[in-house]
């Protein structure tokens, strides 16, 4: 797999009106800023200045928060609260997480109860209430600052189906709402047991649940924007994008898809998806969208990759990814299939959105661009963006208040993905006012536009992986289910084992098969109990003949 784009070296050039704009836009936001964005823009800062300080907030979040036992989260409370220092936390909160951590040993319940109610104040400008009345009121402010909203609600992979109609149900009853007009999804979050060795019947299924969303979509007014979860789930959710908006239904709709930078497959299928789609465009008119994101899941991949032995997704630093992110950039701004493919630049690194702008601006395709940011994480930047006339797109998670709980996992993953000193984020609480910080991110900018012509685009996951030796422990590679070639060899035994009619199993007793007359079905239980095959069932005589076989070979056992 690979781009079937090259670079073009001439958009280097641009970096420096890039950079110019950058400070611009810095100069401006700080301008728009109001009190509440700065009490919580120096509360992150102040965060990030401390390691311990940051654990303490992910066990707050990650651990405390889902827990139901009481007693195990004050317990887990207090441990976090050890940590909590006043460089991290400032003076009153740091001195609060002590004392309630205290507190703790004999009034348990409402230290947790306070815990939960201190994290959802924190957390409202990052995860909106569900709530109608309340969606709607912010939406509205929103609208009035020419902000629009892409709303998702919040959910991660569920297990089973009837938690997945459950979160079905949710976005189609979002998706109503008059109020509402762009919404993301996962995949994984509607379908359950998505089978990935099973590449046409998991298409087949999410397919089912597509063609309702993209009806309900039209119905309303709505954009549909497939979100990317995992690696293993990108070839399916291409191929199942592709091949409902292919049906007559909706060959005539609008609607988008995402891809993430930090995996090299990406610049493939957006290939692909550009090919596609000049086509369907040609057919009907109907333009989709590429939403281009970094991606929040490189510690989750990593890790799931360690475990198994395998070569990891992604690639290797941020450094690359931030090359590969404006190599996507570089293939997608582009006259050519502009009219086809809209772009979503999805960045809070200002240096890599202004450079995309000016790509635009110096290809003519300045009407194929949408920026597009967090809600609550940059409010200054956005209203600064718009008012360059910009017109700025917020992806906006939601939940109700009574399914906080899902919500944390999006809170943990911003948190992670952003204390890492190499992330634009982390120093964007001070940048304009650091001019180190500045120039650290101004140099990490300039090499990745020149690395982007020689970051690799072929797949770092399928590669040899070479075992370690040595005093490093490294797990036995497990099969991949992403391999193509394991993936046939697993599809065709299946389908030979299927293919056998009417099989009969019989019993084995000293070597020989002996087939019954009594039989009991064998149902597969992956098939709603569906009859697979027949077995023997054994006599007395059977058994007894069983046990005479296994004592006569007794002495021969090691």
């Amino acid at each position: 797999m690979s781009s079937i784009f090259e670079t073009d070296a001439k958009l280097d050039q641009l970096a420096s009106t890039a950079i110019a704009r950058t400070k611009e836009l810095m100069k401006e936001s700080d301008k728009l800023r109001d009190r509440r964005e700065k009490a919580n823009r120096k509360r992150v800062a102040r965060l990030f200045k401390d390691p311990k300080a940051i654990e303490a907030t992910i066990t707050l979040t990650d651990e405390v928060m889902r827990i139901s036992s009481v007693t195990s989260s004050s317990r887990i409370f207090r441990r976090a609260a050890k940590k909590a220092s006043i460089v991290g936390f400032g003076p009153i909160n740091g001195i609060g997480l002590h004392t309630i951590g205290i507190l703790s040993n004999v009034l348990p319940k409402p230290v947790v109860a306070a815990v939960h109610q201190r994290v959802r104040a924190l957390s409202k400008d990052l995860i909106l209430a569900a709530e109608s009345e309340k969606l709607a009121k912010h939406l509205g402010k929103r609208t009035e600052k020419g902000l629009a909203l892409n709303i998702n609600v919040l959910g991660e992979a569920v297990l089973g189906d009837h938690e997945a109609e459950l979160r079905f149900q949710s976005i189609l009853e979002m998706m109503r709402r008059a109020e509402v007009n762009y919404i993301s999804v996962k995949l994984s979050s509607i379908v359950a047991q998505l089978i990935i060795i099973d590449i046409d019947g998991s298409i087949n299924r999410v397919s089912e649940k597509m063609r309702i969303l993209y009806r309900e979509a039209q119905q309303h007014g709505v954009f549909v924007n497939l979100d990317m979860e995992e690696y293993r789930d990108l070839p399916m959710t291409v191929a199942a994008f592709m091949r409902v908006l292919d049906e007559d239904e909706f060959v005539a709709m609008k609607a988008g898809i995402v891809l993430q930078a930090y995996l090299p497959e990406a610049h493939h299928f957006f290939g692909e998806l550009v090919q596609w789609s000049k086509k369907r465009y040609e057919r009907s008119g109907a333009s989709i969208k590429v939403r281009l994101v970094k991606g929040a899941n490189l510690a989750m991949e990593r890790a799931e990759a360690e475990l198994h032995g395998w070569s990891p997704a992604p690639y290797r630093s941020k450094s690359d990814v931030d090359a590969s992110y404006v190599r996507l950039v570089d293939a997608a701004l582009r006259p050519e299939h502009a009219k086809a493919v809209r772009i979503g630049i999805a960045s809070h690194n200002l240096f890599h959105m202004t450079w995309a702008l000016e790509v635009a601006k110096s290809r003519g395709v300045s009407e194929q661009i949408d920026i597009e940011m967090l809600e609550g994480m940059a409010n200054a930047e956005a209203l600064a963006v718009t008012r360059a006339g910009q017109p700025v797109l917020l992806y906006a998670p939601v939940t109700r208040k009574d399914d906080f709980a899902a919500a944390v996992a999006y809170l943990v993953r911003r948190l992670d993905e952003n204390t890492s000193d190499e992330n634009y984020l982390k120093a964007a609480f001070e940048i304009s006012q650091n001019p180190k910080k500045f120039k650290e991110q101004e140099d990490r900018f300039l090499k990745s536009i020149a690395e982007r012509h020689t970051i690799t685009t072929e797949s770092l996951r399928h590669i040899e992986h070479g075992q370690l030796t040595g005093d490093t422990f490294e797990n036995e590679p497990n099969a991949d289910p992403t391999e193509p070639q394991f993936i046939a060899a697993v599809t065709s035994a299946i389908k030979k084992v299927r293919g056998i009619k009417d099989q009969e199993i019989p019993l084995v007793i000293n070597g020989k098969e002996i087939f019954t007359k009594e039989l009991e079905e064998g149902t597969d239980p992956s098939d709603n109990g569906k009859v697979w095959y027949h077995y023997s069932v054994g006599s007395k005589k059977d058994v007894d003949g069983a046990i005479s076989t296994a004592k006569q070979a007794q002495e021969k056992w090691s």
